[in-house]
């Protein structure tokens, strides 16, 4: 098998090579998202914000304290989405699945489930 290429058609398709791959590089830049990791991303002078951002928002597994406490939990397109914790001055916010808890330091408990709030012993959660 012979193979036959002059100049002239080689630089062709090597310019429509190099073009692709240009074209397919350039794709993957604007495509790819722009994560990274932060420690201690201040938002303002009451918030910080530890974790992952994409594109400037909160993303995945992160920590956000403010003056009124500490959230520990999921987000996802920089809101709050599944399981968390909010730690507050008086009380622990906590939503595990479908059930919302709300701990006061004086010692009462409210359960949220199916949207109706009620108030159990301490003892059960």
């Amino acid at each position: 098998m012979k193979f036959d290429l002059d100049y002239k058609k080689f630089t062709e398709y090597f310019a429509k090579f190099s073009l692709g791959l240009m074209i397919v590089a350039g794709m993957y830049i604007l495509i790819k998202p722009a994560t990274k990791k932060v420690t201690s991303y201040k938002i303002n002078e009451d918030m910080t914000y530890t974790g992952k951002l994409v594109h400037g928002k909160f993303e995945g597994n992160g920590v956000l304290a403010t003056k009124d406490g500490l959230y520990k939990g999921d987000f996802s397109n920089g809101r709050f989405v599944n399981d968390g914790t909010f730690i507050g001055k008086d009380y622990y916010y906590i939503k595990k699945g479908d059930t919302v808890t709300i701990k006061y330091n004086n010692g009462r408990v409210f359960v949220k489930e199916k949207d109706k709030w009620k108030e159990v012993d301490s003892d059960e959660n």
